[in-house]
């Protein structure tokens, strides 16, 4: 049977001058015992897809005798390996064979790039919105110019 899986995620990272990269998967396991760590290796053949990394989930056992408490281990260390940029697009974790995660790989110079502002629509619709205003004034005018008018014709009728 797998064992609970939570928080796992794959990086692909580069050095500060952006020349090296590395592949860094971490995450938690819940172990039985106090004596069993989780640890990731590459998996051996590493399949027809070339774009997905597999890797092998495997609980150590460190001693001979392990506390009760059940708890969440993380991966200590995290697995590494270096690449050379954008070489992956997914990784596959399994446990005995099985896939029990797969986990798209971020690319965090991608990432962290802000969308597009749509700032130009705002100001267009700005504009039309004055458009209207000035129509309404200049249709107030002519109201008022018509009832000056319709006033002094009938100053004429009655004198």
């Amino acid at each position: 049977m797998a064992p609970k899986t939570r928080n796992f995620r794959a990086m692909e990272m580069p050095d500060f001058a952006g020349r090296r990269y590395q592949l860094i998967v971490s995450g938690e396991v819940y172990v039985t015992a106090g004596n069993q760590t989780p640890e990731l290796t590459s998996h051996s053949p590493q399949g027809f897809n070339p774009r997905i990394k597999l890797l092998d989930l495997s609980i150590k056992t460190t001693g001979p005798i392990g506390t009760d408490p059940v708890e969440w281990r993380k991966i200590n260390p995290p697995y590494r390996e270096p690449t050379n940029g954008r070489q992956y697009d997914e990784v596959s974790v399994l446990f005995e064979g099985d896939v029990i995660e797969r986990l798209p790989v971020e690319h965090p110079k991608t990432v962290a790039a802000a969308p597009a502002r749509k700032a130009a629509k705002k100001k267009i619709v700005k504009k039309k919105a004055a458009k209207k205003k000035k129509a309404k004034k200049a249709v107030k005018k002519k109201a008022a110019k018509k009832t000056k008018k319709k006033a002094k014709k009938a100053k004429k009728k009655r004198l």
